[in-house]
């Protein structure tokens, strides 16, 4: 059997997939510009003889140029961590740009795409070069492969010209290839393909001896980031030049192979747990746009920290930028203290996860906890609306027995479960299966048994729990159906809920069963976290309850002026609608009026004051 090697070019320090697959050789190129530790079973391209130094023109060919120095095979190939071959006999649709689209290389995809070593090395066997589909030139809004480069913005035709001249000066046989080529009406896109040995070592003493010569005679001086790759753009057309060159032979077996493009190229974080080293795992979860919320409320954790103790505090998401995880990096990393940011793209992809309400996607990211950080014995999550008042070290060391989850009695749930027109208490009942309702906790504030719960239900389960969409409080009320029976209730300072729009206290709680409404007035009192749960937040408005908690941690953050500024685009925004201001209370005068009104009409301790009440809530709750 013969030996085949296909490299898959990555680019340096950036941490990209990595397929289980005999056949392929992950290779950084330009690993001269490596500044970070090397994944392991990753080659370089800067040791034996090599030009990984040239990787800013040249790109991937740096790769190309080791791996025909370096590594011996009876076939060699080249494809991009993010775009690969299928070797499919049948043909997949594919979009204008004549690529296959996947947002992950899952295994539906390598099915699809028959790659895998057994289907790869029968056909690779049956061609002497294999080259990525050509494309019409036409889809692309050119007439030629020469006008296409002319049309690009950061690209100089003259180049192409130099190009032409050298290979008629020093290869006139191909020549005539070359020009018909650049005048016709197929491109060979991404450098991608695999040649036989013999193939590839001919190509390749052409290719770069014609980029070399090329790079003595032209001037990139003042080429911008793109243009100086120009080397490794041209190195693209010469591929396609060489194969039409072999059509023509006609004594070689040819054939071109369709690309996948997986949009989701990152490498699937693994998180390495020492279990010699005592921390304190903490979960937040966020999106990009909520990055002023999630590091108000990181700076209170690690305001709130143990210099003897080590924390371990984990940002799942799917899309906070580098930029972003760099400025917590920067200003909340302590000895002690360490933030890892986790993609969690491909473990939610194809799940619906219908949030409701004000709630977003990233609360059912809690559920991967299960997964990820499988191997810590207990996790602490919180959800980012919050500030931390109190060490969260000693909410991990409460002592959870065989419990699966610890969390505090939901006072509000408990409020709407007494109130005579809700239908909170039958939904509770008959949905969730909960059959005392004042056990429901909330969910905000979590303490994870992780060995316990993982023996109860898998990740897969609470995500297609998710997807059925009858849970009102999504998440919240899969944890507490999962969960029901064996919790450790919290003191509920642990996790005390704000009076939402100065009408949850009064309106709702003081509904709740007398014992829980004590405990949520002594919460109150020295809440340890305060939690702005509910459609209006004190980033909204300054005048919410605890308000000026959030305010006086905000202030000492990196983000306190963006969050002004959306405040204020928020009331600007708010005083334009007006049916939302009546639901939801965002006008905080206009409502004060409403409210007024409605003392008068709706008098406390009267059954149309309860109409009143299930009508707001059933509102609100859509």
């Amino acid at each position: 059997m013969s030996d085949i090697k296909i490299f898959v070019t990555h680019t340096p320090n950036r941490n990209t997939m990595r397929i289980n697959n005999s056949l392929l050789y992950n290779v950084i190129a330009g690993s001269d510009f490596q500044n970070k530790s090397v994944p392991d079973n990753v080659l370089q391209d800067n040791t034996g003889e090599n030009i990984s130094s040239k990787n800013k023109s040249y790109c991937e060919l740096t790769t190309q140029y080791w791996a025909w120095k370096n590594m011996d095979a009876d076939y060699y190939g080249f494809c991009h961590y993010r775009r690969f071959f299928s070797f499919s006999k049948e043909n997949i649709p594919e979009t204008c740009w004549g690529t296959i689209e996947y947002d992950y290389l899952d295994d539906k995809a390598i099915k699809e795409l028959h790659f895998n070593e057994k289907d790869m090395k029968n056909y690779i066997n049956n061609y002497d070069f294999l080259i990525a589909k050509g494309i019409s030139i036409n889809s692309l809004g050119a007439s030629s492969v020469y006008e296409h480069y002319k049309n690009a913005s950061e690209l100089h035709i003259e180049d192409v010209d130099i190009l032409l001249e050298i290979i008629k000066e020093k290869y006139p046989y191909l020549s005539e290839t070359a020009e018909e080529y650049f005048q016709g009406k197929v491109f060979f896109p991404c450098n991608m393909f695999i040649m036989k040995k013999e193939v590839f070592n001919t190509y390749s003493a052409i290719l770069f001896d014609l980029l070399d010569e090329f790079e003595k005679r032209a001037d990139m001086s003042e080429y911008s980031r793109e243009g100086y790759r120009t080397t490794g753009h041209l190195g693209e057309r010469i591929t396609g030049i060489y194969y039409l060159y072999l059509q023509k032979q006609k004594k070689y077996r040819l054939g071109e192979l369709q690309i996948a493009l997986i949009h989701n190229a990152d490498a699937e974080q693994k998180i390495a747990v020492d279990k010699t080293k005592q921390v304190v795992p903490v979960v937040l979860a966020a999106n990009q746009k909520y990055v002023p919320i999630l590091y108000t409320c990181a700076q209170s954790i690690v305001e709130h920290t143990s210099e003897n103790t080590n924390y371990e505090i984990y940002i799942f998401h799917t899309d906070i930028n580098a930029e972003s995880q760099n400025v917590f990096q920067k200003n909340l990393t302590r000895d002690n203290v360490k933030f890892t940011f986790v993609n969690v793209s491909k473990k939610v992809a194809g799940y619906v996860l219908q949030a409701k309400q004000h709630i977003t996607t990233e609360t059912f990211y809690r559920f991967l906890i299960l997964d990820i950080l499988r191997d810590y014995k207990k996790v602490v999550y919180l959800d980012c609306d919050m500030i931390i008042c109190h060490d969260v070290a000693e909410l991990y060391r409460i002592d959870m027995g065989k419990n699966l989850i610890a969390a505090t009695l939901d006072a509000d749930f408990a409020g709407q479960c007494n109130i005579k027109t809700s239908d909170m208490r039958e939904y509770c009942k008959e949905t969730l299966g909960i059959m005392d309702v004042f056990t429901y906790f909330q969910a905000g504030v979590l303490v994870f048994n992780v060995a316990e719960i993982n023996k109860v239900v898998t990740v897969k389960k609470l995500l297609e729990m998710s997807d059925t969409g009858i849970y009102r409080f999504s998440d919240q009320d899969i944890l507490n159906v999962v969960c029901k029976g064996r919790v450790t209730y919290l003191d509920m300072a642990w996790n005390m809920i704000f009076d939402c729009d100065h009408f949850r206290w009064h309106e709702v709680i003081r509904h709740a069963p007398y014992y829980i409404l004590d405990a949520y007035e002594e919460a109150r009192k020295n809440p340890y976290i305060i939690h702005y749960a509910g459609f209006m937040k004190p980033w909204m408005n300054p005048e919410e309850d605890f308000a000026s908690e959030f305010w006086k941690v905000a202030r000492r953050t990196e983000y306190y002026e963006i969050l002004l500024e959306r405040m204020q685009e928020y009331i600007v925004s708010k005083n334009h609608r007006v049916i939302p201001a009546i639901v939801q209370g965002n006008n905080h005068q206009f409502v004060e009026g409403l409210r007024k009104i409605a003392r008068h009409f709706f008098p406390k301790n009267t059954k149309i004051r309860q109409w009143a009440i299930g009508v707001y809530f059933k509102m609100i709750n859509r």
